[in-house]
């Protein structure tokens, strides 16, 4: 079987973000399969993750940077000699990895899309619908998360048989590299992970910290990925007294992701919408206790393994991070529990999986 990827994702994506990152777990565990021949096909990419693959895998050329003025050229010629490599490849299974790159085919092959979650069109009253062309010309469709499978279903008016749940997977930690230091050279942490604009919620995570006495007292927050703290960032964080409470970590690793992990005191993710939420799940993986909203997704990823609030609600953030991080006995049993639920996710079964969807599109 011939299965190839596009090269949207790691044009868009420099660094491991959630999509990326999935993709690039799901490429890595299908070359354990010697039935397979597996490529990406990407003529110019950013991403850090695929120099980690084979070099006869990745047909492309990594860019150090963007020259200026130049991404809707580079993306255009992406487009056609990515496109045009795909089809001298002739694979049975195109898996695209967005939704906007257009491939012409002279004959009609298998076209698998993954969808992470819905947040632009639940916030545009479904007027915007970028997903549209690419749903159309898909055979099957992948989704993290029954909740986003729903969302899906009802916005887009999809066949519920094309649609199937594929649950991401938490990487597999080496653990002679993980730092045992208590603090891993920080003072004692609150972690937080990930993007910080819109629907993440970040600002109300920061003015609940900032409402705090106690928090400040005892705790700092360290931000992990995402971009630098803007200037609107740092004037808010000075307004909020907190900008020596706060640190954006510089390195963005894996390796230094996973013992902020280990040794934070928990990871508080405050997002509204997500297609299920994976820091939560490798938080949970290496023994750190996780305090989530209550948005259904990332509920059906956490379960019972989690405290939980409302987003929206500055004071019962507050209260809810105080009743967790000040108990040893409560985060135990965070913990605890988060080993067990993390078990239920791993690369090799959501790769087995989608495995048997490309199968089945097939017949």
């Amino acid at each position: 079987m011939k299965i190839c990827f596009d090269y949207e994702i790691f044009w868009k994506q420099r660094f491991s973000g959630i999509a990326s990152r999935y993709f690039y777990n799901l490429i890595k565990t299908l070359l354990n399969y010697n039935y397979l021949d597996v490529k990406v096909f990407s003529k110019y990419y950013f991403n850090e993750k695929l120099d980690e693959l084979p070099k006869n895998v990745v047909i492309g050329n990594k860019l150090k940077y963007k020259i200026p003025y130049t991404g809707k050229l580079i993306e255009k010629l992406n487009s056609l000699i990515s496109n045009s490599q795909i089809l001298n490849f002739n694979p049975d299974i195109i898996h695209k990895t967005y939704y906007s790159n257009k491939i012409s085919l002279k004959k009609k092959k298998k076209i698998i899309l993954t969808v992470f979650d819905l947040w632009h069109e639940k916030n545009s009253g479904n007027k915007i619908r970028p997903k549209e062309y690419s749903l159309n010309i898909s055979d099957h469709i992948l989704c993290p998360s029954f909740s986003t499978k729903k969302d899906l279903i009802e916005i887009y008016n999809i066949d519920e048989k094309k649609v199937s749940v594929t649950y991401f997977g938490i990487e597999k930690f080496d653990k002679n590299q993980l730092n045992q230091n208590k603090h891993y050279n920080h003072d004692p942490y609150i972690l937080y992970v990930g993007a910080r604009g819109r629907y993440k919620n970040f600002n109300n995570f920061i003015k609940a910290y900032s409402d705090s006495e106690k928090l400040k007292n005892n705790f700092k927050i360290i931000c992990f990925g995402g971009a630098n703290f803007s200037d609107e960032e740092h004037k808010n964080f000075d307004q909020l007294r907190i900008a020596n409470y706060i640190q954006r970590e510089n390195n963005t690793d894996d390796k230094t992701l996973f013992n902020l992990y280990k040794n934070a005191r928990c990871l508080v993710y405050t997002s509204a919408h997500e297609g299920l939420g994976l820091p939560p799940l490798e938080a949970m993986s290496l023994g750190c206790p996780t305090i989530t909203s209550n948005y259904k997704a990332i509920l059906e990823g956490v379960g019972e393994a989690s405290g939980v609030f409302d987003p929206n609600d500055i004071s019962q953030i507050k209260e809810i991070i105080e009743k967790y991080i000040f108990s040893d006995d409560k985060l135990k049993e965070l913990i605890n529990l988060g080993y067990s639920q993390s078990k239920k996710f791993s690369w090799e079964k959501c790769t087995n999986e989608t495995l048997e969807v490309y199968k089945k599109v097939l017949g």
